[in-house]
């Protein structure tokens, strides 16, 4: 269509190479996508292509902090402890500053990035998760009842395994229930022991769902019974065989990564800034660089702020470090 999108902002701003992107397979239109910001974004604000452009980048940066800020702060976390990891193919382009809105000391950027989901769905066991919704106090619970609901599941997770080829003796089940203080409005979720209950397992179940809320929350909650919401099972096949390795051909330090240049908008210089462009592929472990930078790969693409300090780790992570503002 002809709608301006955040990909449209980034290749304005000069984030994305419009004859690399998917490693040169599909061209970008720079052209249409300054026009369609110029006629639909910018002339209606009184905006430059430019500040329009990093208007919507922008935009999307904050949308994107304020759903991980909220999300740690839920759990009782301080954002600024923690390093920022960034997968995906765009992910990596807005990392850097979702990292400084979030005030987080380090951004981590794995080599393939792009394709992180893909290596996810490899690397991971054949699973197949089952809930079975029971409200009930846990002082008063019915244990045979939650026993009946819990072996069916595994029961029914079973026979799924088995069709899809796994062997009987290599099923792993782990149980599990949505749990919480009486008159709560969220549950907490909480690992279940893994033989048949009864009412002896009653202080076991409610010490974990304690621990699990405090390293949630930080604290403990009300002097009030639990209640337990929804019951579930995962039952999993054997985690694949896979050993990644990354090849390291022709890798050497930042200046022998450094392929050009290319003019990026900063808002630190409100203008186009000649920005080096590293390939991702040659960067060896120990390699470091300051920003600003661009560091492309085939899915992806990196970019490095002013304030940032790059180092390529053991496993050929980006981490950029960044600086007190």
């Amino acid at each position: 269509g002809t709608q301006p999108t955040v990909t449209d902002a980034d290749l304005v701003l000069g984030y994305l190479d419009a004859s690399f992107f998917l490693g040169g397979k599909m061209k970008l239109d720079v052209e249409a996508a300054r026009r369609a910001i110029q006629t639909q974004i910018a002339e209606p604000l009184g905006l430059s292509v430019e500040e329009a452009a990093w208007g919507i980048h922008q935009v999307a940066n904050e949308n994107m902090a304020n759903a991980a800020r909220v999300h740690t702060l839920e759990r009782g976390k301080d954002p600024h402890r923690f390093p920022l990891f960034a997968f995906g193919g765009a992910g990596p382009v807005h990392a850097y500053r979702v990292a400084l809105a979030l005030g987080s000391p380090l951004l981590i950027a794995p080599f393939g990035a792009g394709v992180m989901s893909t290596v996810g769905f490899l690397v991971a066991p054949l699973a197949f998760d089952f809930v079975r919704s029971w409200h009930s106090k846990l002082a008063t619970l019915d244990w045979t009842k939650a026993n009946t609901l819990l072996s069916g599941m595994e029961a029914e997770g079973e026979e799924v395994l088995i069709a899809s080829g796994v062997d009987r003796a290599q099923i792993h089940h782990r149980r599990q229930a949505d749990m919480r203080y009486v008159g709560q409005g969220h549950e907490v979720r909480v690992t279940l022991p893994g033989h048949s209950l009864s009412a002896t397992d009653a202080e076991a179940i409610q010490a974990e769902f304690e621990q699990t809320y405090r390293q949630l929350y930080g604290r403990f909650g009300p002097p009030v019974p639990l209640e337990l919401i929804n019951w579930r099972v995962i039952s999993s096949g054997p985690t694949p065989d896979l050993h990644l390795q990354t090849a390291n051909l022709n890798a050497g330090n930042a200046d022998f990564s450094c392929k050009g240049s290319r003019r990026a908008w900063f808002p630190e210089a409100k203008a186009y800034v000649d920005t080096p462009i590293y390939d991702r592929y040659r960067l060896a472990v120990g390699a470091h660089f300051h920003g600003p930078a661009i560091v492309e790969e085939r899915e992806s693409t990196v970019i490095v702020g002013q304030q940032g300090r790059c180092h390529i780790d053991q496993q050929r992570n980006l981490v950029v470090e960044i600086e007190e503002r």
